[in-house]
Protein backbone atom coordinates (compact mmCIF):
# COMPACT_ATOMS: atom_id res chain seq x y z
CA UNK A 1 0.00 0.00 0.00
CA UNK A 2 1.41 3.25 -1.18
CA UNK A 3 1.04 6.44 1.33
CA UNK A 4 1.94 9.47 2.69
CA UNK A 5 0.76 10.85 5.57
CA UNK A 6 -0.94 14.48 5.92
CA UNK A 7 0.01 16.91 8.61
CA UNK A 8 -2.65 16.92 11.00
CA UNK A 9 -3.79 19.83 12.52
CA UNK A 10 -3.14 20.75 16.14
CA UNK A 11 -6.92 18.77 17.91
CA UNK A 12 -9.55 20.91 19.97
CA UNK A 13 -8.36 21.08 23.24
CA UNK A 14 -10.77 20.98 26.67
CA UNK A 15 -10.15 22.15 30.17
CA UNK A 16 -6.43 21.32 31.31
CA UNK A 17 -5.49 21.51 28.07
CA UNK A 18 -6.11 17.86 27.10
CA UNK A 19 -6.97 16.97 23.46
CA UNK A 20 -10.57 15.94 22.68
CA UNK A 21 -9.91 15.16 19.40
CA UNK A 22 -7.74 13.99 16.74
CA UNK A 23 -8.03 12.88 12.82
CA UNK A 24 -5.52 11.43 10.70
CA UNK A 25 -5.29 10.81 7.08
CA UNK A 26 -3.74 8.25 5.11
CA UNK A 27 -3.35 8.27 0.88
CA UNK A 28 -3.97 4.95 -0.77
CA UNK A 29 -2.92 4.24 -4.66
CA UNK A 30 -5.80 2.65 -5.22
CA UNK A 31 -8.90 4.58 -3.21
CA UNK A 32 -7.20 7.74 -2.38
CA UNK A 33 -7.41 9.39 1.00
CA UNK A 34 -8.49 7.75 4.19
CA UNK A 35 -9.35 9.21 7.16
CA UNK A 36 -9.90 7.82 10.79
CA UNK A 37 -11.11 10.43 13.47
CA UNK A 38 -11.41 9.55 17.28
CA UNK A 39 -12.81 12.23 19.42
CA UNK A 40 -14.74 12.78 22.70
CA UNK A 41 -18.50 12.57 22.59
CA UNK A 42 -20.46 12.42 25.84
CA UNK A 43 -19.36 9.67 28.51
CA UNK A 44 -17.78 7.68 25.63
CA UNK A 45 -15.64 7.53 22.65
CA UNK A 46 -16.25 8.07 18.34
CA UNK A 47 -14.32 6.76 16.21
CA UNK A 48 -15.43 7.90 12.33
CA UNK A 49 -14.01 6.08 9.32
CA UNK A 50 -14.44 8.07 6.14
CA UNK A 51 -15.45 7.94 3.32
CA UNK A 52 -17.85 5.48 3.42
CA UNK A 53 -20.43 4.67 0.67
CA UNK A 54 -23.92 5.03 1.68
CA UNK A 55 -26.57 4.55 -1.02
CA UNK A 56 -23.76 5.98 -3.55
CA UNK A 57 -23.09 8.85 -1.63
CA UNK A 58 -20.09 9.85 0.51
CA UNK A 59 -20.46 9.28 3.91
CA UNK A 60 -19.11 8.41 7.26
CA UNK A 61 -19.34 5.40 8.99
CA UNK A 62 -19.77 6.38 13.16
CA UNK A 63 -18.57 3.72 15.39
CA UNK A 64 -19.58 4.70 19.08
CA UNK A 65 -17.52 2.62 22.08
CA UNK A 66 -19.41 3.52 24.94
CA UNK A 67 -17.81 3.74 28.67
CA UNK A 68 -19.81 1.44 30.89
CA UNK A 69 -17.40 -0.36 32.68
CA UNK A 70 -15.26 2.67 34.47
CA UNK A 71 -13.10 2.82 31.19
CA UNK A 72 -11.64 -0.05 31.21
CA UNK A 73 -13.18 -2.14 27.40
CA UNK A 74 -12.24 1.83 25.71
CA UNK A 75 -8.55 1.29 27.59
CA UNK A 76 -7.93 -2.15 26.16
CA UNK A 77 -9.69 -1.04 22.70
CA UNK A 78 -6.81 1.82 22.59
CA UNK A 79 -4.25 -0.73 23.88
CA UNK A 80 -4.49 -3.06 21.12
CA UNK A 81 -5.13 -0.61 18.67
CA UNK A 82 -1.87 0.93 19.28
CA UNK A 83 0.21 -2.20 19.72
CA UNK A 84 -1.80 -3.64 16.22
CA UNK A 85 -2.80 -6.99 18.30
CA UNK A 86 -6.40 -8.41 17.70
CA UNK A 87 -9.22 -7.49 20.01
CA UNK A 88 -13.04 -7.81 20.58
CA UNK A 89 -14.95 -5.28 21.76
CA UNK A 90 -18.38 -5.96 22.80
CA UNK A 91 -21.36 -3.99 21.60
CA UNK A 92 -24.21 -5.35 22.56
CA UNK A 93 -25.74 -8.39 23.71
CA UNK A 94 -29.77 -9.88 23.10
CA UNK A 95 -31.19 -13.31 23.52
CA UNK A 96 -29.44 -15.82 20.79
CA UNK A 97 -26.80 -13.24 19.37
CA UNK A 98 -24.04 -10.54 20.09
CA UNK A 99 -22.84 -7.69 18.30
CA UNK A 100 -18.81 -7.18 18.32
CA UNK A 101 -16.63 -4.50 16.88
CA UNK A 102 -13.74 -6.75 16.25
CA UNK A 103 -10.10 -5.44 15.34
CA UNK A 104 -8.05 -7.32 12.54
CA UNK A 105 -4.75 -6.71 12.38
CA UNK A 106 -3.03 -7.28 8.78
CA UNK A 107 -5.39 -9.97 8.35
CA UNK A 108 -5.19 -9.99 4.01
CA UNK A 109 -2.84 -7.47 2.93
CA UNK A 110 0.77 -6.35 4.88
CA UNK A 111 0.31 -3.36 6.83
CA UNK A 112 -3.44 -3.04 6.40
CA UNK A 113 -6.09 -4.04 9.63
CA UNK A 114 -9.11 -3.87 9.47
CA UNK A 115 -12.15 -2.60 12.52
CA UNK A 116 -15.49 -4.77 11.39
CA UNK A 117 -18.88 -4.66 13.05
CA UNK A 118 -19.90 -8.21 13.29
CA UNK A 119 -22.76 -9.90 13.99
CA UNK A 120 -23.09 -13.57 15.54
CA UNK A 121 -25.78 -15.67 16.17
CA UNK A 122 -25.63 -18.88 18.67
CA UNK A 123 -25.79 -22.98 17.91
CA UNK A 124 -24.45 -25.02 15.42
CA UNK A 125 -25.54 -22.94 12.26
CA UNK A 126 -25.00 -19.82 13.48
CA UNK A 127 -24.61 -16.78 11.14
CA UNK A 128 -21.35 -14.39 11.57
CA UNK A 129 -22.36 -11.54 9.35
CA UNK A 130 -19.91 -8.74 8.90
CA UNK A 131 -22.54 -5.70 8.69
CA UNK A 132 -20.04 -3.17 7.75
CA UNK A 133 -15.96 -2.24 8.26
CA UNK A 134 -13.05 -0.27 7.52
CA UNK A 135 -9.89 -1.10 6.25
CA UNK A 136 -6.59 1.45 7.06
CA UNK A 137 -3.14 1.69 7.18
CA UNK A 138 -1.86 -0.14 10.69
CA UNK A 139 0.09 3.05 11.35
CA UNK A 140 -2.69 4.81 11.19
CA UNK A 141 -4.72 2.46 13.58
CA UNK A 142 -1.62 2.66 15.77
CA UNK A 143 -2.17 6.77 16.06
CA UNK A 144 -5.90 6.29 16.31
CA UNK A 145 -4.89 3.93 19.35
CA UNK A 146 -2.56 6.17 20.70
CA UNK A 147 -5.24 9.38 21.38
CA UNK A 148 -7.75 7.19 22.29
CA UNK A 149 -5.62 6.53 25.37
CA UNK A 150 -5.29 9.67 25.83
CA UNK A 151 -8.44 11.18 25.80
CA UNK A 152 -10.10 8.06 27.98
CA UNK A 153 -9.11 10.09 31.20
CA UNK A 154 -11.07 12.96 30.62
CA UNK A 155 -14.29 11.18 30.50
CA UNK A 156 -15.96 10.17 33.95
CA UNK A 157 -19.52 9.32 35.61
CA UNK A 158 -20.73 13.15 35.63
CA UNK A 159 -20.68 13.26 31.44
CA UNK A 160 -23.42 12.96 29.64
CA UNK A 161 -24.84 9.88 27.97
CA UNK A 162 -24.64 10.11 23.85
CA UNK A 163 -26.28 7.65 21.79
CA UNK A 164 -26.50 7.24 17.66
CA UNK A 165 -23.99 9.38 15.93
CA UNK A 166 -23.40 12.82 16.35
CA UNK A 167 -23.67 15.50 13.48
CA UNK A 168 -21.84 16.03 11.23
CA UNK A 169 -21.34 16.88 7.04
CA UNK A 170 -18.32 15.95 4.61
CA UNK A 171 -16.25 18.33 3.97
CA UNK A 172 -16.57 18.64 0.30
CA UNK A 173 -12.66 18.76 -0.46
CA UNK A 174 -11.41 15.69 1.24
CA UNK A 175 -14.91 13.98 2.61
CA UNK A 176 -13.29 13.97 6.27
CA UNK A 177 -16.95 15.00 8.78
CA UNK A 178 -16.55 18.18 10.39
CA UNK A 179 -18.46 18.86 13.55
CA UNK A 180 -19.29 21.86 15.01
CA UNK A 181 -17.15 21.31 17.53
CA UNK A 182 -13.67 20.40 15.02
CA UNK A 183 -12.27 23.24 13.69
CA UNK A 184 -13.43 24.59 10.56
CA UNK A 185 -13.75 26.77 8.31
CA UNK A 186 -16.41 27.84 5.78
CA UNK A 187 -15.23 29.44 2.44
CA UNK A 188 -18.35 30.83 0.09
CA UNK A 189 -18.39 32.83 -3.54
CA UNK A 190 -14.80 31.70 -4.18
CA UNK A 191 -15.26 32.10 -8.09
CA UNK A 192 -18.01 29.95 -9.76
CA UNK A 193 -18.42 27.19 -7.37
CA UNK A 194 -19.66 28.02 -3.80
CA UNK A 195 -17.99 26.26 -1.25
CA UNK A 196 -18.53 25.58 2.54
CA UNK A 197 -18.01 23.68 5.29
CA UNK A 198 -14.35 22.65 4.26
CA UNK A 199 -12.10 21.23 7.29
CA UNK A 200 -8.72 22.81 8.16
CA UNK A 201 -6.71 21.06 5.79
CA UNK A 202 -8.78 22.31 3.16
CA UNK A 203 -9.41 25.54 3.67
CA UNK A 204 -5.51 26.12 4.01
CA UNK A 205 -4.70 24.47 0.75
CA UNK A 206 -2.48 21.53 2.69
CA UNK A 207 -4.68 18.67 1.60
CA UNK A 208 -4.10 20.11 -2.45
CA UNK A 209 -0.46 20.57 -1.90
CA UNK A 210 -0.09 16.80 -0.37
CA UNK A 211 -2.41 15.46 -3.29
CA UNK A 212 -0.20 16.92 -5.59
CA UNK A 213 2.75 15.01 -4.33
CA UNK A 214 0.91 12.01 -3.60
CA UNK A 215 -0.19 10.99 -7.31
CA UNK A 216 -3.13 9.39 -5.77
CA UNK A 217 -6.73 9.05 -7.39
CA UNK A 218 -9.11 12.05 -6.46
CA UNK A 219 -12.90 12.40 -6.89
CA UNK A 220 -13.27 15.06 -9.46
CA UNK A 221 -15.65 17.07 -7.83
CA UNK A 222 -13.00 16.73 -4.72
CA UNK A 223 -10.21 18.43 -6.84
CA UNK A 224 -12.92 20.94 -8.39
CA UNK A 225 -13.12 21.93 -4.84
CA UNK A 226 -9.93 21.75 -3.74
CA UNK A 227 -8.62 24.02 -7.18
CA UNK A 228 -11.24 26.38 -6.15
CA UNK A 229 -10.06 26.72 -3.21
CA UNK A 230 -6.28 27.51 -4.22
CA UNK A 231 -7.54 30.08 -6.59
CA UNK A 232 -9.51 31.70 -4.42
CA UNK A 233 -6.31 31.80 -2.03
CA UNK A 234 -4.36 33.01 -4.60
Amino acid sequence: MGRHKLHKPRAPRGEGGQPTEWFGTAFHSVLGMLHLDVRRSGNGILITSSPAEIDGAPASWQLRLRNDDSSQGLTEMGAALKAGRGHVYSVSDEPGAKTVLAFLPSHRHEGVGTLARVRTSEGPDGDVVFERSAERPMGLWAEAGENLLRIVPQLGPDAPLADGVDDCMPCPGCYRPVYESSSSHTLIGAGPMPVIGLCRLCADGSTLRSLRQADVPVDPQQHAVLETVAAAMA
